[in-house]
């Protein structure tokens, strides 16, 4: 598998982590809403890894800043 389709397998599955797991994990953190608003940047991190794995090159910055 070359290094670019790599990257992008792992952009998704990051992605998809991010805004399949943590999104409901938000139902149960009402009670605290410095908690929920950290969950809800993390699922609009993932929604923008997906986007991003479209054209790894073009969004850098955006790879890096998850690392």
């Amino acid at each position: 598998m070359s290094r670019g389709r790599a990257l992008k397998v792992v952009l998704v599955v990051v992605g998809l982590i991010f805004f399949g797991l943590v999104y409901p994990l938000t139902m149960f953190v009402r009670q605290e809403p410095a908690l929920a608003m950290m969950l809800s940047v993390y699922v609009t991190l993932g929604i923008f890894l997906l986007l991003a794995a479209r054209n790894p090159s073009a969004n850098r910055s955006l790879i890096a800043f998850t690392e």
